[in-house]
């Protein structure tokens, strides 16, 4: 695959992961301010789902970035600079202050499926923080495939 054709898919790999976080985040905030959001049920339960994938896969290419371990087969590099990118906001305490940098990935994960309101209250700032990592990434994505102006 060329330079350009794994650009596009993290580019639209990124916009997707945006949208969840965007729907989750509002979901979320809807139920901790007790406004029933029914209509957006089965959205915010793909939402959870598509999260809950990505961190698994995060995690895992994550764990081998840190210990500079040989790549993740099927990894691409797209994903093993976004988690080079995650590693460096984990060490940047003034601007991520969530769990998600914080704590290990699997415990964020166990925040998306929690019925709690202490751990939705968590997962709100977990998801503003993943966002700008998300947000940073795609935008490293969009100058690759436009270039610079």
């Amino acid at each position: 695959m060329s330079i350009h054709w794994l650009t596009a898919q993290s580019l639209q790999n990124s916009q997707d992961l945006l949208g969840a976080v965007n729907t989750l985040s509002i979901h979320t905030k809807l139920q901790l301010a007790g406004k029933p959001d029914e209509g957006r049920a089965a959205v915010s339960e793909e939402a959870k789902n598509k999260l809950d994938t990505f961190l698994q896969q995060l995690e895992k290419v994550t764990g081998n970035e840190q210990q500079e371990s040989e790549p993740v087969l099927g990894a691409d590099p797209r994903l093993r600079q976004l988690a080079r990118s995650f590693i460096k906001a984990k060490s940047n305490h003034r601007r991520f202050r969530s769990l998600l940098v914080k704590e290990n990935l699997s415990d964020v994960r166990q925040l998306l499926h929690s019925e709690e309101a202490e751990d939705r209250r968590s997962l709100v700032k977990c998801l503003a923080d993943l966002r700008i990592i998300l947000e940073e990434h795609l935008q490293a994505d969009a100058d690759k495939m436009l270039g610079r102006f």
